[in-house]
């Protein structure tokens, strides 16, 4: 299949979760021409807010291939991967990912994911969200990577 049947695909399936109530996401995990791993946002229906398509699709390829390191997959998606989904395409080292919908297309519906990533590339100290270190008195953090 070409990468735009595979997106075809995955548009297809975001249909499907959207005529069952859910958000209009869908990815595909793709190892040499094979689907390894599907996902579609369950957000809605189990209230866990990874619930996105793209970690789906990694979580359940991750099962069938019995790893968590994915080098050698495509990941297709409807939309264009969320912040935090993107982080989870980093951390399972897939080699390629291709969507459908950009997220500046996307912000037509829903403007959250670019204004994510317009908050990413400002200054730690200007984000909304404020993060300090607390490291607790006589404990090194760096503790549990050094244990056995």
């Amino acid at each position: 299949m070409t990468h735009r049947q595979w997106i075809a695909q995955c548009i297809e399936l975001a249909l499907d979760n959207a005529a069952r109530g859910q958000a209009p996401f869908a990815a595909l995990v793709v190892r040499d021409g094979t689907v390894i791993g599907q996902g579609v946002n369950d957000v809605k229906a189990t209230e866990d807010l990874a619930g996105h398509a793209e970690v789906r699709a990694l979580q359940d390829a991750a099962r069938h291939s019995g790893s968590r390191r994915l080098a050698g997959c495509v990941l297709y998606t409807s939309c264009e991967p969320c912040p935090m989904c993107l982080g989870a395409i980093y951390w399972s080292g897939l080699d390629e990912v291709y969507y459908g919908l950009s997220v500046a297309e996307q912000a037509e519906f829903d403007d959250l994911p670019e204004r994510q990533y317009a908050e990413f590339r400002r200054p730690a100290r200007e984000r909304r969200v404020q993060m300090a270190q607390a490291t607790p008195d006589g404990m090194d953090p760096r503790r549990p990577f050094l244990a056995d």
